[in-house]
């Protein structure tokens, strides 16, 4: 069996370098060695060092669970959300794809509108609507959506953000808590084509109507008569009466409910999405490490890694060295040491 000798740089704090599925997935065609002279580094975008720079004669594979597209001026390859096709240095791998973490919520997902009309009453007869957030960086309509549908009807916000229930640290089970209720707040953190993250599959897995704010493509995957849809709204008011119009109507409700989540050409896109990862790792891994290489090097390629390399250098420098920004004398000596690394 192979050795691939690998290095995660970049990620953040929680993450497991020994055990998450990029690993898992390599160790059932390689024997994976971590070493701090890799042939292969993977980094993410949660350091301020940018330390994968260090490993110039390095393979990079860049992966983000953020809305970001890879930049590959410095990748060799990139997986994330950006709907891309750049020969085989790119993969679209949303995070609600990692099985480790997702798999139960995609299980229960694909049989949740199966016992639905025989118990129509007991669906109906929950709490409005309930969420789940605990990350409070996101696009403003979350939170201005969220205080308009309060006026409607109560929300229980059951996460660490804006929680509503007694709870401040948030319920121990998010789809045990999210069953209560007949809707689901469901809002990505920002609205690109591509980023769709857990939120859905979570609202369809608890049995729900989501209520969907995020990807403007994401009906090309998820059935749109399953969730009510607010990215293509053009106020905050239409929105809410969107909502509402399934509210009050519970035949309507229940037809929403009685829908499978996924649209029937996507219905084994969770499985084709594992064989895709496998597929796109093993190409990397399994030739030659001079021919696993697809940025560029040489000339403008290495001018231009230089040159942030540069300001990276910079900014550890000022952040090292504390300089105030009223810090006059020391900027100016920072500035000239910057100048002076540029010319070079």
């Amino acid at each position: 069996m192979k050795i691939v000798k690998i290095k995660f740089v970049d990620f953040w704090e929680h993450w497991n370098q020994e055990d998450n599925f990029i690993v898992n997935t390599l160790k059932k065609y390689f024997k994976v060695e971590f070493s701090e002279n890799p042939d292969y580094v993977f980094y993410s975008n949660f350091s301020k060092r940018l330390d994968h720079m260090k490993y110039k004669n390095a393979v990079k594979i860049f992966y983000t669970q953020e809305n970001l597209c890879p930049d590959f001026n410095f990748a060799d390859y990139g997986i994330g959300f950006e709907e891309l096709t750049y020969g085989d240095r790119y993969l679209q791998f949303p995070i609600c794809y990692i099985d480790e973490r997702y798999g139960d919520a995609w299980r229960k997902m694909k049989t949740k509108h199966m016992d639905v009309q025989g118990n129509a009453e007991k669906y109906i007869n929950r709490e409005f609507c309930g969420m789940v957030v605990s990350n409070k960086d996101a696009d403003p309509i979350r939170d201005e959506f969220f205080e308009k549908l309060l006026q409607y009807q109560f929300v229980s916000s059951g996460g660490k953000y804006r929680n509503n229930i007694g709870q401040p640290n948030g319920v121990p089970d998010k789809l045990e808590f999210m069953r209560k209720y007949r809707f689901s707040f469901c809002f990505e953190n920002s609205s690109h084509p591509g980023y769709y993250t857990e939120k859905l599959i979570e609202g369809f897995a608890a049995k729900t109507v989501p209520i969907y704010w995020g990807d403007p493509h994401i009906e090309e995957i998820f059935n749109p008569n399953a969730f009510i849809k607010l990215s293509d709204c053009e106020s905050i008011d239409e929105m809410i009466e969107k909502v509402k119009a399934v509210d009050l109507d519970n035949e309507k409700y229940i037809s929403m409910l009685s829908e499978p989540a996924l649209n029937e050409e996507y219905s084994n896109i969770w499985e084709n999405k594992q064989c895709e990862l496998e597929k796109f790792l093993v190409n990397i891994f399994s030739v030659e490490k001079e021919q696993a290489y697809r940025r560029n090097r040489v000339f403008w390629g290495e001018r231009y890694c230089e040159l942030y390399e540069k300001m990276r250098d910079f900014y550890v420098f000022f952040f090292q060295n504390k300089l105030e920004v009223t810090a006059v004398k020391k900027l100016k000596k920072a500035k000239n040491k910057f100048v002076r690394m540029l010319a070079k």
